[in-house]
């Protein structure tokens, strides 16, 4: 509990009154400076109520969607329920949003609170990142009427809003994806068990005629066959992003944006192109792996962004994407593409020995990078030796080095 300057300086007056009355035996001013001090007295009784009102109150927020899209709006919702028998006067509250939470108008709200009854605040922010955004923070500053006496309190009332990465209406053109997007097994689709392309593990959509029983028995896991025509080129898409990137530009095209934005349009496209693709995207220290579960993008896209904090990033080396196919179960000759989603600043901070271990685990590497403004940051020279130098440490496993003809900057909203 804390004295305002309001409640020091009629503490101080009061007293002075008193003293003043006394000397000059004045009964008006002595009877004035004891009523002040008898009103500073019930404030500070009446403070204590109060402040052990504000310590049971309990604040809920309510976020009017859980999935968007980045730039878009969200309605908060703070209700506070004050529990106790003792209203609260006057209490400031303040909403404090995350980093890339813009809210419309500042949510502050000053107001008073009965007894057994409940307020509501609401406001509006414009989610400026991809990622998951965690509403937390409530500060409350209760004081008692006249203001004399003040008590701040923190309060934790979480909420979760995942906003999903714009996606660029229009083809990737870059050339050796092209090449790959709606690859099909050619062959003969004749039927039955004996005329099969390829076993793997059941995934949700699957036809259950396709289940090999057998395969069951021996491994204890559902498999289904693919036969041939019917086999799709399975991909793997690791998306690499840094705290670092978020601090490269300004919001919001930053180089951590463009390069969300790029590896979520190239996600789009290969699932609308059939093609079956596993994802990982590391987040702090380890990978998040989210196997193909279908070809529904929306879902596919909640899944791997939600587990990315709005400005956050992985703080590990490269070399953590090869263990990404053991936690699939998969072998990583089993893919017919792996696409590392990246860019020239991170490559150049890299230790080559990191590269390494990726050509060794990956025999079809292909590093796909956003277009930006990477001139502002490295020459072109340098760039163009760095690429070289990571084909060359790479050697055969390389497939492309290559960047996005597409931009993926947006607009500033307002």
């Amino acid at each position: 509990m804390k004295i305002t300057l309001y409640g020091v300086v009629s503490l101080v007056l009061s007293v002075i009154t008193i003293l003043y009355g006394l000397a000059s035996e004045n009964l008006l001013l002595y009877s004035l400076g004891l009523a002040l001090l008898l009103i500073f007295y019930k404030e500070y009784k009446s403070f204590t109520r109060v402040k052990k009102a504000v310590e049971k109150l309990a604040i809920e927020r309510r976020l009017e969607r859980s999935v968007v899209s980045e730039l878009d709006d969200v309605g908060i919702t703070l209700t506070i329920d004050n529990r106790g028998l003792d209203a609260i006067p006057r209490a400031l509250v303040v909403d404090i949003p995350p980093r890339y939470a813009k809210a419309k108008a500042k949510p502050i709200a000053i107001t008073s609170i009965p007894p057994q009854a409940s307020i509501s605040i609401t406001y509006r922010v414009t989610l400026m990142a991809p990622g998951t955004h965690l509403f937390d923070k409530v500060v409350m500053i209760a004081s008692d009427f006249l203001g004399y006496f003040t008590e701040e309190l923190h309060y934790s009332a979480k909420g979760y809003v995942t906003a999903l990465p714009l996606v660029a209406r229009v083809d990737i053109s870059m050339k050796t994806v092209q090449k790959v997007l709606g690859v099909n097994v050619m062959g003969k689709a004749i039927g039955g068990l004996y005329d099969i392309a390829d076993i793997r593990e059941y995934q949700p959509g699957d036809n259950i005629k396709k289940i090999v029983w057998r395969a069951y028995a021996k491994m204890g896991k559902l498999m289904v066959r693919e036969d041939y025509g019917e086999s799709r080129a399975r991909i793997l898409l690791l998306i690499d992003i840094r705290p670092w990137l978020w601090d490269i530009g300004s919001t919001p095209n930053t180089l951590a944006h463009v390069q969300l934005r790029f590896a979520s349009s190239l996600l789009a496209a290969m699932l609308r192109s059939g093609l079956v693709v596993d994802t990982a995207i590391c987040s702090e220290l380890m990978p998040k792996v989210m196997p193909y579960q279908g070809e529904d993008y929306e879902s596919t896209a909640y899944r791997i962004f939600s587990v990315l904090d709005a400005g956050e990033g992985c703080h590990s080396p490269m070399n953590v994407f090869t263990n990404v196919p053991s936690y699939i179960g998969r072998g990583a000759t089993s893919y017919d593409l792996v696409a590392l989603i990246t860019n020239p600043l991170a490559l150049a901070l890299e230790n080559p020995r990191d590269f390494t271990a990726l050509g060794e685990v990956f025999n079809k590497l292909l590093i796909a990078m956003p277009m930006f403004r990477y001139e502002e940051y490295l020459s072109e020279e340098s760039i163009l030796k760095l690429l070289n130098r990571v084909a060359e440490v790479l050697g055969g496993s390389i497939v492309d080095i290559e960047f996005s003809e597409e931009g993926f900057e947006v607009s500033k909203r307002a």
